[in-house]
């Protein structure tokens, strides 16, 4: 996490999303395509921590307006899961493209 924010571009974050994931003043605050998801035709797999700022109940929102997707909740982990609960979640994306591979 400490290479990702030593490389991460706040001027573009904050010019397109805003100060902070909590305050959304930036030219995304408008922004919304989810009229569209239901046009994607790869495979899609949603992941979201238990105790996530993006929600379970918010990622399930968005996987029932793409046919065909999966979820994957992570218990006992908030929104970095994928760093909480590095096996399981490399595990779960692994099987994902193992299923989806062609």
């Amino acid at each position: 996490m400490k290479r990702t924010f030593s490389k991460f571009g706040h001027f573009v974050y904050e010019y397109m999303w805003g100060p902070s994931e909590f305050t959304l003043t930036g030219t995304l605050k408008e922004y919304d395509r989810t009229a569209e998801l239901k046009e994607i035709t790869v495979p899609v797999l949603f992941t979201a921590g238990r105790y996530d700022e993006a929600a379970p109940a918010t990622m399930e929102y968005y996987r029932d307006m793409l046919p065909g997707s999966e979820m994957i909740i992570f218990e006992e982990a908030s929104h970095m899961h994928h760093l909480e609960q590095p096996e399981a979640y490399m595990k779960a994306v692994d099987e994902f493209l193992l299923r989806h591979d062609t």
